[in-house]
């Protein structure tokens, strides 16, 4: 595991106790993705799940699909323990970097993921390894993060002439599909309210999800608190969600 990842595992385990209290639009979006797996008709009978978190999508799936076996994988080892503490025994449980699924035995009728492709380090990679663990007539369906994520968060920092952190996220028309496999992606964006950039910027620690771009420098302290003065009573942000699919 690289040194990123390991830093995204530790803070996505130091978040997990309170994630779904501070995640609305990661609830959110789970529940939309469970809805566009259920409207394809599909009844897979091998489930693999990349980043279940705290199992947020796992449940919609296990209800959905109640005679399905699901593998569900997490990078973070406390996340994938409230999964389980969740969903009960009834499934198998591994600690796994989802962009690396080798250990993920067997092939999949079904593979999924909620935002938690945006951490991966090769995205065009790692999807092309998780597409050969579809079974034949197997379905991959996922949502990420795309280039239009956290565009007022930016755009605040360019009018301080400061370099935002957030990481570069691919466009609509630029998702990067591996080659040979049949794909379609739409769009959704989500706003989001928050007090104050300062509410913003604890969310994301909060939820573990403050891990900036890679190669990124922490702004000085005193550049970052003008970033979070500019951005006083009422702030608003966009989440840009890409939802994918490979068959």
């Amino acid at each position: 595991m690289s040194a990123r990842k390991a830093r995204i595992a530790r803070a996505f385990s130091s978040g997990a106790a309170r994630y779904d209290a501070v995640a609305p639009v990661q609830r959110l979006v789970a529940a939309r993705l469970a809805a566009r797996i259920v409207a394809r008709g599909v009844a897979p009978r091998r489930i693999l799940e990349i980043g279940c978190g705290t199992g947020m999508l796992s449940a919609a799936l296990a209800a959905a699909f109640p005679e399905a076996q699901m593998l569900l994988t997490d990078i973070s080892p406390a996340m994938l323990a409230r999964c389980r503490a969740r969903l009960g025994e009834g499934y198998e449980y591994m600690v796994l970097d989802g962009e690396h699924p080798a250990a993920a035995a067997g092939r999949f009728d079904l593979i999924v993921s909620s935002l938690a492709m945006q951490w991966f380090g090769d995205l065009r990679g790692g999807l092309a390894r998780l597409s050969v663990r579809l079974a034949p007539g197997g379905r991959m369906v996922f949502a990420t993060l795309g280039a239009g994520n956290f565009a007022e968060w930016v755009a605040a920092h360019a009018a301080l002439g400061l370099v935002c952190g957030t990481p570069a996220y691919p466009a609509l028309e630029a998702l990067p599909w591996p080659e040979g496999v049949a794909h379609a992606v739409d769009e959704e964006f989500i706003v989001q309210p928050y007090a104050s950039g300062a509410e913003f910027a604890r969310s994301l620690k909060e939820l573990g999800a403050g891990e900036p771009a890679p190669g990124y420098r922490p702004l000085p302290p005193g550049a970052f608190r003008r970033v979070l003065e500019s951005l006083q009573g009422g702030f608003e942000v966009t989440y840009h969600v890409l939802y994918g699919e490979i068959w």
